[in-house]
């Protein structure tokens, strides 16, 4: 992930292309290899809903599903990329490497990563939860959202088994970015592939939090890791509760939006109040 970014001041469009997609395709497949069949493989999870599978014929339904959304996704950084290059967005050219090594002469350099990262997650977070409100409008859940719906036991090849408009309407998220967050144009890549895994993880059917990466649980580690903050973030369970019942949790990785707009689900705040930090396990 620092070594492919700097690939992308180099060759032409399509080359271009190709390279974005088959980020996403290694990232998207990966994670999800690794988080459905090697990591129960290797250690006891317990399954969300009453230790239960996904079912193999509907992980190669998802398997397949996933692909054009990938694509799409691909398509996505591309025109992100390709904005920049022409003069539009607010994203700045820096060598990855050399910027990481500054990092550790300069701890104001991670304090400035670590909080564009933050924001850069509330924008994400709130983008996803008015998209996904609007993907529950009764036509569009009827006619496009459904597909996503299907998988009503999720698993981590279930995060982009959704329909291409449903993408178009998730993924614009990264050109949104381009035009509010001056970070390097590398950095934008990576956190964009980052994200996937993050979003993979949201469906992978067991419980891993406080193990899920993203700025939020960093800073709520940095402060303490009370039981009070971890009310405000997500973990698996959150978006596992809404393929059980659509009309709770819309959200990404924090829980604000959820309380604010009325869709926090009342027996999951009642839960994790009563539950210990930490992943379930059997």
């Amino acid at each position: 992930l620092l070594a492919a970014p700097e690939m992308l001041s180099q060759g032409d469009g399509v080359e271009r292309l190709i390279l974005a997609i088959v980020q996403v395709s290694a990232v998207y497949y990966g994670a999800a290899v690794l988080l459905h069949f090697i990591v129960p493989s290797m250690i006891s999870v317990k399954y969300l809903q009453a230790n239960k599978v996904q079912a193999m014929s509907d992980v190669k339904r998802d398997v397949f599903r996933s692909f054009l959304p990938i694509v799409i996704k691909g398509i996505t950084l591309f025109l992100a990329e390709t904005l920049h290059r022409s003069g539009y967005g607010v994203l700045r050219e820096s060598p990855v490497i050399p910027m990481f090594q500054k990092i550790f002469q300069d701890p104001t350099d991670v304090i400035s990563i670590v909080a564009l990262w933050f924001l850069l997650d509330l924008f994400h977070d709130t983008w996803f939860y008015f998209a996904h409100r609007a993907l529950h409008c009764r036509w569009v859940l009827r006619n496009v959202h459904y597909i996503h719906h299907q998988s009503t036991t999720p698993s981590a090849f279930s995060g982009y088994s959704f329909h291409w408009a449903e993408a178009i309407v998730v993924f614009s998220v990264a050109i949104a970015e381009i035009f509010l967050f001056p970070v390097p144009v590398q950095i934008h890549r990576i956190y964009e592939l980052w994200m996937i895994i993050i979003h993979i993880g949201g469906h992978c059917g067991y419980e891993f939090f406080p193990l899920v990466p993203h700025a939020g649980v960093v800073l709520w580690a940095c402060c303490g890791g009370t039981k009070k903050g971890s009310l405000w973030l997500n973990d698996v369970e959150h978006h596992d509760i809404h393929h059980r019942s659509p009309c709770h949790h819309f959200s990404l990785y924090f829980t604000h939006w959820d309380y604010i707009m009325g869709s926090m689900h009342p027996a999951y705040v009642k839960s994790r109040a009563s539950e210990p930090l930490r992943p379930k396990q059997s």
